[in-house]
């Protein structure tokens, strides 16, 4: 009798275990299961795998084609990957979205230009526009006008009863014609927004010269010519924000829309509501002057009870804190090899950024500080190592944006203050004349020095700062990726090496830069940046294993596909390569 109840229990209590296995195994049923990949995962513990599978918005099976059999059920999508490379979602580290969707209707001038050929590109384009306006452009190389920059004359030949304004490849000043210095009410006696950093170039009578130096001094022009709107926002992101997708980018972190910060989050909430953003976006308060510290953080705080939603967090403190070596407004230690006397400037210095550092940071937000020259980037890492002694253990993240000359001496601060050195590796290769002509060759070699930050423990993340970029296909982080391997331009394999020449980079760091380390600098790395069971569902199908390929090779590789959020949002077909041929894209 014993052995018959004890017989009847094990029967009973294997009926409940397999009953509760096929109910775990049910609710486990995947809506997708991508098998017969190479799927590079960026999870240490599982490097490679061959099959993924998504449940809703989640990653709940990452492993071998025979583990994912049993939960592909009659409504699961099963996609082969015939051996195709699957890796997680890029992520863009530093880019303006909002603002290239916002400026999409500008014309266009190719940086590599002379003068001339702008002024026909102009003339050309208010001919045949006579609709329009106000003439807004982009894409001018203010070195290219020598120290004293672009003058208005040269526009009020072409137009003289429309405003012009055109902003420089790198959007950090604009060259405008005399009408658009009249409309806006800049003249002889118009004090500099912020002398010194954001400034009217002037001519020795003090007039404005037409070149207006650093956000705050023709941003606000630009809003009060109407030359953007939230109009010219929605429309531009039906063309743009697809871009993202297209190139695999599932994350990106928006840096700023200076002074349209409010239309611009306006905008994104429309947008966001007509499931428009097919990617998460991390948002910013940008702070480009000394005027706006006072209220960052309460600024910010409303902007995060305001706005956030699933896909669009804004929780970074962007603090603008010198200009570029191509407006010569970066903040050096020693002068311009080409303007002696002029060291550029740092909008926040010393004890001021300190202090503001250690209260953004008390307030529980994120810092990315702007820095390009040595002087700005030892500032802020400064800024940085006061607020670590603070609060050592404070959970929010440190960067320094684009990062692109730092002393030898600063180097291995990167890793003992765990700062991330953010940067853009499509200017590896692509600045190096105008580099020299601007800080001289000794300091040119030392430029983008991301191998050793990386060999002293840092971590280095990437981002396209498009549409800063100066080509559409420089928001790829493909042909990104390739240049920071090569220190050349994508597919120029007999171009010397940009110095240094010990800097390049391997596959494995430039993909950490644009998945693990990208999410860490945004306080991701839980949720996305590798394939693992329990992170977000962003991956990305391309087409060739970049493992396999000729490190000039890469910028030929294409996303098949990119899934955000568990969601398809881009699929690569005959119009899309259609897209591609039109674009010049490479194959």
């Amino acid at each position: 009798m014993r052995a018959a109840k004890k017989l009847f229990s094990h029967i009973a209590l294997g009926a409940f275990v397999a009953g509760a296995c096929i109910s775990q195994v049910l609710a486990e049923q995947a809506d997708y299961v991508f098998k017969n990949a190479k799927v590079y995962t960026q999870n240490q513990a599982q490097p490679w795998a061959e099959s993924v599978a998504v449940r809703g918005n989640k990653i709940i099976y990452v492993g071998s084609n025979k583990g994912a059999e049993d939960i592909i059920a009659g409504g699961t999508q099963v996609i082969d990957a015939a051996g195709k490379m699957i890796m997680p979602g890029f992520i863009d580290t530093h880019a303006h979205p909002v603002m290239a969707a916002g400026g999409f209707h500008a014309f266009t001038l190719d940086l590599n230009d002379s003068v001339e050929q702008w002024l026909a590109v102009v003339e050309e384009y208010v001919e045949s526009h006579p609709e329009v306006q106000a003439i807004y452009g982009a894409g001018f190389m203010a070195s290219t006008f020598g120290p004293e920059g672009p003058n208005k004359a040269l526009l009020d030949k072409i137009v003289a009863d429309k405003p012009v304004l055109i902003i420089d490849e790198g959007g950090h000043s604009a060259w405008v014609n005399s009408k658009a210095l009249e409309l806006a009410g800049v003249n002889k006696d118009t004090p500099d927004p912020i002398p010194g950093t954001h400034f009217y170039q002037r001519d020795a009578q003090g007039e404005p010269t037409g070149w207006l130096v650093e956000a705050m001094a023709f941003m606000p022009m630009l809003a009060k010519l109407g030359m953007i709107s939230e109009q010219t926002i929605l429309t531009g992101a039906e063309q743009v924000f697809p871009l993202f997708s297209q190139f695999g980018i599932t994350t990106v972190y928006d840096a700023g829309f200076s002074q349209f910060e409010q239309l611009a989050y306006d905008s994104v909430v429309k947008l966001a509501k007509a499931d428009a953003i097919p990617f998460r976006m991390v948002t910013s308060n940008m702070i480009q002057s000394p005027n706006h510290v006072a209220d960052a953080i309460s600024t910010l705080q409303s902007y995060q009870q305001k706005y956030t939603s699933e896909l669009v967090q804004p929780r970074v403190m962007k603090i603008h804190n010198d200009g570029t070596k191509e407006a010569s407004t970066a903040g050096q230690f020693e002068d311009y090899n080409n303007q002696p006397g002029n060291k550029g400037s740092v909008l926040l210095e010393g004890k001021v950024l300190q202090d503001f550092v250690v209260a953004i940071d008390k307030a529980g937000f994120d810092i990315h500080i702007h820095a390009i020259g040595d002087r700005a980037v030892d500032e802020a890492l400064d800024a940085f190592e006061v607020a670590r002694k603070i609060n050592p253990d404070s959970p929010n993240r440190y960067s320094i944006g684009h990062t692109e000359l730092v002393r030898d001496q600063d180097l291995k601060r990167f890793a003992q203050l765990d700062v991330i050195a953010q940067t853009t590796p499509f200017w590896f290769a692509t600045d190096g004349e105008m580099e020299i002509a601007q800080v001289g060759k000794e300091r040119a070699g030392k430029l983008y020095r991301f191998r050793k930050i990386i060999d002293l423990g840092g971590k280095v993340s990437f981002g396209s700062d498009f549409p800063v970029t100066g080509e559409v296909f420089g928001l790829s982080p493909l042909p990104n990726i390739e240049m920071g391997m090569s220190r050349k331009y994508y597919g120029e394999k007999g171009m010397p090496v940009t110095p240094p020449v010990d800097a390049l980079l391997s596959l494995e760091e430039m993909i950490r830069g644009y998945t693990l380390d990208a999410a860490y600098q945004l306080n991701m790395e839980n949720e996305v940046g590798s394939l693992e069971v329990g992170k977000l569902a962003d991956l990305i199908i391309v087409d060739k294993n970049l493992f396999d390929l000729d490190v000039y090779d890469i910028h030929k590789a294409k996303v098949e596909m990119t899934m955000m959020n568990g969601k398809v949002v881009f699929e690569r077909n005959d119009e899309i390569k259609a897209f591609e041929k039109v674009m010049g894209f490479p194959h």
